[in-house]
């Protein structure tokens, strides 16, 4: 942890970048208005955009305990809200920021809390009457989180989904998945008495997922986000091969490796922006694989804010 001198110094610096005062922003997100176009998630634009930011997004090195007190109280009622019944994952996560002050990052927990937001709400389709009305999908589904990194977006899916088995895989092992999952054992609620942990459902393995440590079967979900360059389109061969669900958040997608160049090595034709050049290289991999739905979360947050969803579980064996 830091000392008190480099804490003090930090929390100033962190005062100066946040934009707004929080007493500016909203105090009763229940209240809020929607807008006209009924994106729920818009409704808390203005505290991602009060955020220390970096260019147009928040700044990823921006620590969640580095934050005016005003902030975190802003980010837990946010918190709260984005996940209704299960209050104590704001307590999960600020008791991981203020013990372990540099594993828990602004730009991490907030595009984590909305991305688990939108694949939890399809994961929970998928397993409705209506799409497994034997309920042999729910008994068998496992959860994956591929290149998981921290491993967050795992464990808060677990934490939902108490009867599904969730694995987490990455090369490595980072010191906040101990963090994390001390953290819902403190604060989370066990789904049956019987669990001997809050989080027995989840594990972590360390692997490359092209290898044998990752084989999914059908009906199983897969989740990537961030993955790089050729990882989103492996994932969504994988979920095709297997007939899987899948939520792939494309980060880096490098140009022509899709077969399509939107850049000139001499500037006269390329497409400039980043994020027209990066929503083209996304809508791309979509048609490639059939994806029918993409989704976002709010582009003040991160810059690579597009989500593939889909399913392939009821789909017909892909002849090769």
């Amino acid at each position: 942890m830091a000392n008190d001198d480099e804490q003090s110094r930090k929390t100033v610096a962190s005062k100066r970048q946040c934009k707004r005062k929080a007493s500016d922003l909203p105090t009763d997100w229940t209240n809020m208005q929607k807008r006209k176009d009924g994106k729920r998630r818009q409704r808390f634009d203005e505290l991602f955009s009060a955020l220390p930011r970096s260019a147009n997004v928040i700044d990823s090195n921006s620590m969640v305990d580095d934050l005016p007190d005003e902030f975190k109280q802003q980010l837990k009622a946010y918190i709260i809200e984005r996940c209704p019944g299960s209050a104590e994952i704001a307590d999960v996560l600020f008791w991981v920021a203020e013990q372990f002050p540099q594993q828990l990052r602004s730009k991490e927990m907030c595009e984590t809390v909305e991305s688990v937001t939108l694949i939890g709400a399809d994961i929970n389709s998928r397993l409705s009457k209506q799409h497994d009305p034997t309920g042999a999908r729910r008994e068998n589904m496992a959860i994956y989180d591929l290149a998981c990194g921290h491993a967050l977006g795992g464990l808060m899916l677990a934490y939902r989904f108490s009867f599904i088995k969730v694995v987490c895989i990455d090369k490595e092992e980072r010191p906040c998945w101990s963090s994390y999952r001390a953290a819902f054992e403190k604060f989370g609620k066990k789904a049956n008495k019987d669990d001997s942990t809050v989080t027995d459902n989840v594990s972590f393995v360390s692997g490359d997922i092209t290898s044998d440590c990752f084989e999914p079967k059908s009906g199983d979900y897969l989740m990537c986000l961030h993955g790089c360059n050729e990882l989103s389109p492996y994932v969504l061969t994988k979920a095709r091969e297997v007939r899987a669900g899948f939520a792939i958040m494309p980060c880096c997608l490098r140009d022509g490796m899709l077969g399509v160049t939107t850049t000139s090595s001499n500037n006269n034709w390329g497409i400039v922006d980043d994020t027209a050049r990066y929503s083209i290289q996304v809508g791309i991999l979509a048609g490639k694989f059939g994806v029918t739905k993409i989704a976002a979360i709010s582009q003040l947050i991160t810059n690579r804010f597009l989500i593939l969803i889909g399913d392939y579980w009821n789909s017909k064996p892909r002849q090769e």
